[in-house]
C-alpha cells in the first residue's frame, strides 16, 4: 500500500524540477545575451512591471504561481516520506 505513494512523489518530483529547469534556461538566456542579444529580460521585467502594475490582483498571481511550486516540493517530501518509512 505504501508504494502507492511513489506515484504522486513522482508527479510532484517532475513538476518541481521542470520549473528548476526552465529557471536555469531562462538564467542562461539572460547570461548569454552578451554574446547573442535576445529580449528574455527585457520581457522578464515587462511581465513584473505589468504584474506590479495590476496591484492586488498582481500580487496574488506572483504568489501563486511562485507558491505552487513550494507547494508541490512539499508534498514530494511528504509523499516521500510516507512511501520509504
Amino acid at each position: 500500500m505504501k508504494k502507492l505513494f511513489l506515484i504522486p512523489m513522482a508527479v510532484c518530483w517532475l513538476y518541481v524540477y521542470s520549473m528548476i529547469v526552465v529557471l536555469i534556461l531562462i538564467l542562461l538566456a539572460i547570461l548569454g545575451s552578451v554574446f547573442v542579444p535576445n529580449n528574455v529580460l527585457t520581457n522578464l521585467l515587462s511581465t513584473l512591471a505589468t504584474l506590479s502594475d495590476a496591484g492586488f490582483v498582481g500580487l496574488i498571481i506572483v504568489v501563486i504561481s511562485i507558491g505552487q511550486y513550494y507547494l508541490a516540493y512539499r508534498l514530494y517530501i511528504y509523499f516521500k516520506t510516507k512511501a520509504f518509512t
